[in-house]
C-alpha cells in the first residue's frame, strides 16, 4: 500500500518517514475506493443494478454510445459484462452475429446487431469504453441524482470525493 510522504512523494506503508508511527499504525484499504465498478458477485453490483435500473433513462444518457446501446437492448447486466472483457479496445462487428458474439464476449441481439453495424465506423469498428470511463460516467450521475435529491455539497463531497467547487462549477452547468 502507498501513503502521501513529504512533497507528494509516494512511499509504502510502515516505511519510516516523518508521517510518524502513529500513523503507519493506522493503515487503511484504499483499494475499493479506486476500484470502478463493484466485482460481479457482491452486493454493490447488485445495488448498482438496481441504481441503474431505477435511474434508467438517466443512465443510459450519461453512458457512451456503445455502452448505452448494449445496456437500452440487452440490459444493463449484459453492458458491464462487455465493458469488463473487451473495455477500452477497438472491436470489429461481423455481419454474422455468432462472430460478433465471439468478439463481444456475449451475444446480442438482432437489434443491437443492427445498430452497431450501423454505428460502426468504415471498418465495422466501434469501440468499447473503458470500465473505468463507465465508472466515472456512472458517479457523475448519481452525484447528480444526490444533489437532486437534496443532498448538502458538503455531504456529497465527502461521499464521493469531490470539491465543493466542483459541485457548484456541476451546478452551474445544469
Amino acid at each position: 500500500m502507498w501513503r502521501v510522504r513529504g512533497r507528494g512523494r509516494l512511499d509504502l506503508w510502515g516505511a519510516k518517514g516523518s508521517m510518524g508511527q502513529a500513523f503507519d499504525d493506522q493503515p487503511r484499504s484504499w483499494g475499493p475506493l479506486f476500484s470502478g465498478l463493484p466485482r460481479r458477485e457482491g452486493p454493490d453490483h447488485t445495488a448498482l443494478l438496481d441504481f441503474l435500473e431505477q435511474n434508467r433513462a438517466r443512465a443510459l444518457a450519461a453512458l457512451p454510445w456503445a455502452a448505452a446501446e448494449i445496456a437500452g437492448n440487452e440490459g444493463f447486466e449484459t453492458m458491464l459484462g462487455v465493458v469488463r472483457t473487451r473495455g477500452g479496445r477497438r472491436v470489429y462487428v461481423s455481419a454474422d452475429p455468432d462472430r460478433c458474439a465471439g468478439a463481444l464476449g456475449v451475444s446480442v441481439g438482432p437489434r443491437t446487431h443492427r445498430r452497431m453495424l450501423e454505428g460502426a465506423v468504415g471498418s465495422g469498428l466501434i469501440e468499447v469504453p473503458s470500465a473505468w470511463g463507465v465508472f466515472v460516467a456512472l458517479r457523475g450521475l448519481a452525484i447528480e441524482e444526490a444533489l437532486r435529491a437534496g443532498a448538502t455539497d458538503v455531504a456529497v463531497a465527502q461521499e464521493f470525493g469531490v470539491t465543493t467547487r466542483a459541485l457548484r462549477k456541476r451546478r452551474a452547468r445544469t
